[in-house]
């Protein structure tokens, strides 16, 4: 993930109970939260799906409040490749508007 010009890793850690599983995508927005960066320019997805996979939906709505204008990669280690905004991939998303923030 690359954040204020930096590079942030994440790794998924997974749990025999799927929800307390986390993410490579929010480990590394934690990582780079961590660091005091607060926005995420792009995020790079490597998996070994048959097809360039997106972040899953808790993904997408962290990375939405934290990178509403950033992009992400999704790539194969045998060289497919994705790319999409994140507007693209969570649509009228829920943000603090729908709280009534500004």
């Amino acid at each position: 993930m690359l954040a204020g010009g930096r590079t942030f890793v994440g790794v998924n850690v997974e749990n025999a109970s799927y929800p307390m599983s986390m993410c490579a995508e929010r480990n590394a927005i934690a990582a780079a939260i961590a660091a005091e960066e607060r926005v995420i320019d792009a995020i790079a997805v490597v998996g070994g799906s048959a097809e360039p996979a997106p972040p899953c939906g808790g993904c997408r709505q962290v990375l939405w409040e934290v990178g509403s204008q950033a992009i992400v990669v999704s790539e194969l280690p045998e060289g497919a490749r994705r790319r999409w905004t994140i507007q693209e991939l969570l649509p009228d998303a829920f943000d603090r508007t729908a709280l009534g923030e500004r």
